[in-house]
């Protein structure tokens, strides 16, 4: 089993998250047209639900690998959080300025309703503490496979004679 890389992981959750949020962004602006515009062609919908779909199975499977997983999960869960509230808290002219940074590159389509309507903030708290919990199981377990003469930390108990609570300690014969 590989020792867990849980600072790696915040790095490429963080850029992931930020990647899917971007596209996502665009997709949700391109689903909603669909509604907006009174469109009951459900051909040109199947392509962004898809993409949406492609989105979450590759940040899934990036927060489920062992090694980098804790943190992968950390950092989505930091952005979103972080991205939310922010957008919710800042005046007006800078979050629109905030929500412009999750833009698709070239796009004529305004940021995502999802960093506007709060959801963002519902999706990346949980991760965030899922995350976090995950990444402190990957220390211990970290601790544990360093094995017993390289823990650094552990108490120097004396030897115990093995016996069980309450029995009496036999002499040596």
């Amino acid at each position: 089993m590989a020792k867990p890389l849980p600072a790696l992981g915040l790095v490429i959750g963080i850029i992931a998250s930020y990647a899917a949020m971007v596209v996502a962004s665009y997709a949700t602006t391109r689903l909603l047209l669909r509604v907006q515009t009174f469109r009951s062609d459900v051909g040109q919908v199947l392509p962004w639900l898809a993409l949406m779909a492609a989105i979450a199975v590759v940040l899934g499977l990036l927060m489920i690998a062992p090694v980098v997983g804790s943190g992968v999960t950390v950092g989505a869960g930091l952005l979103l959080t972080v991205s939310g509230v922010a957008v919710l808290l800042l005046p007006v002219a800078q979050a629109i300025d905030l929500v412009k940074l999750f833009q698709f590159p070239g796009s004529r389509y305004g940021g995502s309703y999802l960093l506007f309507d709060g959801s963002v903030i519902l999706f990346g708290i949980p991760l965030l503490l899922v995350g976090i919990r995950r990444w402190a199981q990957d220390a211990k377990l970290a601790k544990l496979m360093a094995g017993p003469g390289q823990l650094q930390d552990a108490p120097n108990y004396p030897q115990q004679w093995g016996g069980y609570p309450g029995q009496q300690q036999q002499p040596p014969r």
